[in-house]
């Protein structure tokens, strides 16, 4: 994190199931590392009512964290939700590809049928899902939290991936550091009110950047800054905002995220977990979002120009209280 002398994002609750891309029947889903070579999936968010699994048995919770606790269940608790077109019908043995940054995909294999149950009481869904396991000679390169996951690619099939999209480890160069710096200060300056822009003004900024690819190649920035004044308590930034921008032909910010929690820097804004290739020219991005009393995963579709909740929402799996 970068600390110069003298950013929160409200994004709402989107669908949780995973939402057909552009093209013919597409989906993506969400997937964490379970643990080892598997990785754990929920296809459908669901309602069980009083139908809940009784012979569901808890079973070890995942390595990555937004995956709640899941309980092994039978095909039958999982069959009343698989009646319709729309719903994923998988089953033990179904083959997907697991999508990860700079275009790395591997086959998975489904293992075994899991369902997390959610406080369906005040509103929260429930997902029903799989377990599914890396081939042992892939598993090594996968070495993400988060990843996107598709139907198997039948051969033959017309996905085209240019395996360009995703995140980068390169240190961002101190003078575009410096100009970002800059611009942040002045984005703050014409967001905030008079009142709160003199508290602000005075307070040290701080931020995180990742350089970033799209499926075309070309390079983003998603920045998280925070200012924080000295009386301000230990974790609460007294303002934050993150910002998407592309440093040419010149630098600038494209659009702007603000603070979703009062949880101090490390949860008061989005915050970007992976970048994939979804083929056909899209790239994919990975979130974790933090409001006051809920936490979301988000796959999305990126976009330029425009915040999270205008980017097209892939899949969403979420609880709050």
């Amino acid at each position: 994190m970068l600390f110069l002398p003298a950013l929160l994002l409200a994004f709402p609750h989107t669908q949780s199931n995973s939402a057909p891309a552009n093209g013919a029947g597409e989906r993506f889903w969400l997937a964490g590392r379970y643990d080892g070579n598997t990785v754990v999936v929920y296809f459908d968010a669901v309602k069980f009512g009083k139908a809940i699994p009784s012979n569901a048995k808890e079973i070890s919770p995942p390595v990555v964290n937004g995956f709640f606790q899941p309980d092994a269940v039978s095909a039958n608790d999982i069959a009343q939700f698989q009646k319709t077109p729309e719903a994923e019908h998988f089953a033990p043995g179904d083959r997907y590809d697991l999508l990860s940054s700079s275009g790395q995909t591997a086959t998975v294999t489904l293992t075994d049928l899991i369902a997390a149950v959610g406080d369906e009481a005040v509103g929260n869904d429930s997902y029903i899902g799989a377990l599914a396991t890396l081939d042992s000679e892939t598993a090594p390169l996968f070495q993400n939290n988060y990843y996107a996951l598709r139907r198997h690619a039948a051969q033959g099939s017309n996905r085209e991936s240019t395996g360009n999209a995703g995140l980068l480890n390169d240190p961002v160069p101190f003078h575009i550091q410096s100009q970002v710096a800059s611009q942040l200060t002045q984005r703050m300056e014409t967001m905030t009110p008079g009142p709160i822009r003199l508290k602000v003004q005075k307070a040290p900024l701080a931020f995180e950047m990742q350089s970033f690819t799209l499926a075309d190649g070309t390079l983003r920035y998603y920045v998280r800054a925070e200012w924080k004044s000295e009386e301000q308590s230990d974790y609460q930034p007294t303002y934050a905002l993150a910002a998407w921008m592309v440093p040419s032909p010149a630098l600038r910010i494209l659009a702007v995220e603000t603070q979703t929690s009062s949880y101090g820097f490390e949860f008061a804004l989005p915050i970007l977990e992976n970048v994939v290739d979804l083929g056909n020219g899209r790239t994919g991005m990975i979130f974790s979002t933090y409001g006051e009393d809920s936490r979301a995963l988000v796959l999305l579709q990126y976009r330029d120009g425009v915040s999270l909740h205008q980017m097209r929402a892939l899949q969403t799996i979420s609880a709050g209280e």
